[in-house]
């Protein structure tokens, strides 16, 4: 059905929180329209239950906005960021980029909004305009208690199930990601593993694994197109 929501739930699906200074505009034949200066898009369970291993899909088209270098395609697992100001350890989360300069990386926030950014790779001059991207972020606890972070790429929009190539991967031990970064408060480590187990030293709700969201900058009217977004639970390789 085609509608038009900004701050709160989408009409048609109380998992879906538009927030940030955004408008959100699915038309109704399968493409979901973002405007705005800071989309922010959560996906909460409403029976609070936390998300653990996780891949979360979509594919997006660029189409109009202000080349802010760190904008672009991104989702954020490993989370609880649903206020800015307070529960600043609960706004730390790890993410994929594939920004609008044309680089990939992975990024730990480790206290809103203060982040490390880690294996940046160059993969196009700049994020291309008005082709469908297919990305997909895979966040997953190993057996040895490390966390293996996962970004992948279709450029085929689906076909057969796309043609998906991982762009970027890796481990963290807690000893390499998140180094210097801004603790979220005294006596924790910004390069802590941010596992599934559903507890973490310093979380302020007890519940640092509520959401996965999705999130942009300075995107245009309409600028910013996804469709066949999904997030879902996976069993660990």
């Amino acid at each position: 059905m085609a509608r038009t929501f900004s701050w709160g739930s989408d009409p048609q699906d109380s998992w879906f929180q538009g927030k940030g200074n955004a408008t959100y505009n699915p038309d109704g034949k399968g493409n979901f329209n973002i405007s705005g200066a800071v989309p922010r898009m959560y996906i909460i369970d409403p029976a609070q239950s936390q998300w653990r291993n996780v891949e979360a899909t979509v594919y997006a088209k660029r189409v109009s906005d202000s080349g802010t270098a760190w904008g672009g395609i991104e989702a954020v697992a490993r989370t609880n960021h649903t206020a800015d100001t307070t529960n600043k350890c609960d706004t730390r989360g790890v993410d994929a980029r594939f920004r609008y300069d044309g680089k990939i990386d992975f990024e730990k926030e480790t206290n809103h909004p203060a982040s490390v950014a880690f294996q940046q790779k160059q993969q196009w001059p700049t994020l291309p305009y008005n082709v469908w991207i297919g990305y997909k972020l895979v966040v997953y606890d190993r057996p040895d208690g490390n966390v293996k972070i996962e970004s992948w790429l279709d450029l085929t929009d689906g076909a057969g199930g796309g043609s998906w190539v991982k762009v970027n991967e890796l481990v963290d031990t807690g000893s390499n990601f998140g180094v210097g970064g801004t603790p979220c408060k005294a006596g924790i480590n910004p390069a802590m593993k941010l596992d599934g187990s559903g507890t973490r030293l310093g979380s302020e709700t007890g519940k640092p694994n509520l959401a996965v969201y999705w999130r942009s900058d300075n995107v245009g009217t309409n600028g910013l197109i996804y469709k066949k977004m999904s997030v879902r639970e996976i069993a660990a390789p």
